[in-house]
């Protein structure tokens, strides 16, 4: 049976605890035997909500704009990259404490909540850059780099990983902290970054929602000129296209489904082009790739229709956050489908289908 015999603090306490007496709070997880991963899904919805909110407001937004599938594409994918950095380091955590607890102590139930409560130091050493990242966003100071930031919250959570081995290994009594007030500052102190975070991103998301709001059905698709990178000289000029039906697919050569999704784009060109439709591969590479290294892609892969090379620009124009993304245009130039994360050969023929008819 467990000993209970200390109460459980409130939320900022317990962080308090794993920040000014790290071996209390980790004793207090072992007597319970919980608390640990409850407490780091709150730290992960801390992050999503404090730096991730106009990335939140843009998937809420494109429920009603795009489809109840492209609006979870996106949420999903803003929960999931922030879920996957807390399973990473709360699973290192975990692991190194179910090898090192000895045998005839390992225990990997209690050893994961341990883990996840040294995912608390990482989430607090990483505050001050998340705000300042937040910050260069919204366009007020510039990127910082995080590699001193990384390696400190990599060496606070080595350091709380080996307490709880120690603590698994030869059992401790926890007791009350001699100075709870402390405590419980440290804990608040800690959310406070995040909480003005929250505020910050809050004004803004109010201010530049259309910024945000991603383009959808009946929106008038925003002209552009971008240069080929398909072997061929000259521009694609959206424009010129009014009066064909235009599937414009923002792809990248480091996203796997863009790459498994260009045959059936090929097949459906072959099929549709006859009919007055027109594809435009839009290369969204971002940094890190040459346009060298695409025209090398693109000459390797050829494609039936223009390939042109964005540097971010028009992407922003069409809310382009998540690759693959399609957009079919219509006749007169109206948006009338947006497909992200994916989409099937049978969807994009009815969108085609679709768009092809409503223009007769």
């Amino acid at each position: 049976m467990p000993d209970l015999h200390v109460p459980e603090p409130a939320w900022p306490g317990r962080l308090g605890l794993l920040l000014v007496t790290p071996g209390r709070g980790l004793g207090l997880i072992r007597e319970r035997r919980s608390g640990g991963v409850r407490d780091a899904l709150y730290l992960v919805l801390v992050l999503v909500l404090a730096f991730r909110l106009p990335d939140l407001v843009r998937a809420v937004a494109a429920f009603p704009r795009i489809s109840v599938s492209g609006g979870l594409v996106q949420l999903v994918g803003v929960l999931g990259s922030e879920l996957r950095t807390a399973a990473f380091v709360v699973l290192v955590a975990a692991l190194t404490i179910v090898v090192f607890a000895g045998r005839g102590r390992r225990d990997p139930a209690l050893a994961l909540e341990l883990g996840a409560a040294c995912y608390v130091p990482y989430f607090v050493a990483w505050i001050p850059i998340r705000f300042l990242d937040l910050e260069a966003l919204l366009g007020y100071v510039p990127h910082l780099p995080g590699q001193i930031v990384r390696l400190v919250a990599w060496a606070w959570v080595a350091f709380l990983a080996i307490l709880s081995v120690r603590l698994v290994r030869q059992g401790a009594e926890t007791a009350e902290p001699s100075r709870p007030w402390a405590v419980r500052a440290a804990g608040l102190a800690a959310l406070a970054v995040p909480a003005a975070a929250l505020v910050v991103g809050g004004v803004w998301s109010a201010r530049h929602y259309d910024r945000l709001r991603p383009l959808g059905r009946f929106d008038r698709a925003p002209d552009f000129v971008l240069a080929r990178v398909d072997g061929r000289k000259g521009d694609v000029r959206l424009s010129d296209l009014r009066g064909q039906v235009v599937l414009l697919d923002f792809w990248a050569t480091w996203c796997p489904p863009c790459i498994a999704m260009m045959p059936t784009l090929h097949e459906l060109h072959r099929a549709w082009h006859a009919r007055g439709v027109e594809f435009v591969g839009i290369n969204a590479e971002g940094r890190g790739t040459s346009p060298d290294d695409i025209r090398g892609f693109v000459a390797r892969h050829p494609f039936p229709y223009p390939v042109v090379i964005d540097d971010k620009e028009v992407g922003g124009l069409y809310g382009v956050h998540l690759l693959p993304h399609v957009v079919v245009i219509g006749r007169d130039g109206r948006i009338a489908r947006v497909f992200v994360g994916g989409v099937s050969r049978a969807q994009l023929a009815a969108a085609l289908d679709a768009a092809s008819q409503s223009g007769l």
